[in-house]
């Protein structure tokens, strides 16, 4: 019997034109993760209360299933460009991209190799709750998927007629490639790390009569981060009189191959200056949030394809 191995396994995507309904004949998209088996289901049980003279559990019942889990990945250009689209509940418009209402769905399927018969994970009803960012000195520059699917299907083929676009092989992105790095107006702050968060806050929609939820529910498009800088006192004073403005950052090191994450209107939340020692240097850790800014009619905002 072939046992597989996670460095065979292929994670492909594709857009639900109907929630929780794979297409047909779907253009399955390869995923770009460091992670295989990402989703999971989660069963929900509950044990029989009754009582019994010979002390036997009578009964343990399914109640429900949902899917979830995270898919880290490495940034690079335009290899999750639908995924961030999810993310926003936002739609791409010359090369822009803002927080919005409009849902998306996907099928994901998780491909195991067992040599003449593969075993095919296929998850429908999946978004995208939530994404972590991270850019910090010296490192790559990471993002966290957290998603959320209705089911799951365990299948030993196919689905007729499917294809499997290859990915990308843009090159990862890096701290070293950030530029143009704005914050409160005050340009090239030395910062050392930089982490930000996108959070849907989905809910399920239990139903009698099955298993599984109805189309997710959803709250407030929730953006939070937070930065640690070398001491600067005018950043410092910000965090004091509970200011803010404009964060905004391009990535990548190939022009019309760059992002530029921008989140106009932030708020500094209850930063500190961390105790250290005589070899440390004088650091300054500051949470965010970002919140409406009504001319740009969004919290965040990024751009594609920049020069």
């Amino acid at each position: 019997m072939a046992l597989p191995d996670h460095s065979g396994t292929r994670v492909a995507y594709v857009a639900e034109a109907t929630y929780g309904v794979t297409p047909a004949t779907p253009s399955f998209k390869t995923f770009r993760t460091t992670r295989a088996s990402g989703l999971s289901t989660r069963k929900t049980t509950a044990v029989s209360d009754e009582i019994r003279a010979d002390r036997n559990v009578v009964d343990e019942a399914q109640l429900g299933q949902d899917a979830s889990g995270d898919y880290p990945v490495e940034l690079s250009y335009g290899s999750f460009d639908d995924f961030l689209e999810a993310l926003l509940m936002g739609a791409w418009t010359t090369n822009v991209l803002k927080n919005g209402i409009a849902r998306k769905s996907f099928t994901v399927e998780e491909t195991r190799e067992l040599g003449a018969t593969d075993s095919f994970s296929r998850f429908t009803g999946v978004m995208v709750n939530r994404g972590e960012f991270s850019v910090n000195a010296r490192e790559k520059a990471l993002c966290t998927f957290g998603l959320m699917g209705q089911k799951e299907a365990l299948v030993s083929a196919i689905v007729t007629g499917a294809t499997y676009a290859a990915a990308s092989t843009e090159p990862m992105m890096t701290a070293a490639s950030v530029a143009s790095l704005s914050i409160a107006g005050v340009a090239g702050p030395p910062i050392k790390s930089l982490s930000f968060s996108v959070t849907n806050t989905l809910r399920v929609r239990p139903l009698v009569g099955s298993l599984y939820s109805d189309e997710f529910g959803a709250g407030e498009c929730n953006v939070t981060g937070s930065f640690s800088a070398y001491f600067a006192a005018g950043l410092y004073q910000m965090v004091l009189d509970h200011g803010g403005g404009e964060l905004v950052f391009t990535i990548g090191a190939t022009a019309n191959k760059k992002y530029t994450f921008r989140m106009p209107n932030t708020v500094f939340l209850d930063g500190t200056v961390p105790a250290g020692g005589k070899t440390d240097d004088v650091m300054l850790n500051v949470p965010f949030r970002a919140k409406l800014d009504v001319a740009s009619a969004c919290s965040i905002q990024i751009t594609r394809a920049v020069a």
